[in-house]
């Protein structure tokens, strides 16, 4: 799906996308979410609400975009923390 712009359904949907880019490298958290504030879009993670953990992004520079190409080009680069994040049974 494309990311045509700044709307709850095009969020949700972008989450998704990122949801299945970490499940499709084995990752997993109980806990996902993401938000927009200000043009800013917080993409959040944990297994412990008390130890949540978020990737950031301007929402404005992928206006047109793939939401799955836009997960992997923000994920991928950072897969190998996020799998040890996952994976920690104490989130330091």
């Amino acid at each position: 799906m494309k990311f045509t712009s700044i709307s709850q359904s095009n969020i949700d949907e972008l989450c998704i996308a990122f949801e299945s880019c970490l499940t499709e490298h084995d990752i997993t958290f109980k806990y996902v979410d993401m938000t927009e504030d200000d043009g800013i879009i917080s993409f959040i993670f944990c297994n412990d609400p008390e130890q949540a953990r978020s990737v950031e992004l301007e929402s404005e520079r992928f206006i047109g975009l793939d939401t799955d190409y836009i997960a992997k080009e923000i994920l991928e680069p950072i897969l190998p923390r996020l799998k040890e994040y996952a994976t920690e049974k104490n989130h330091r």
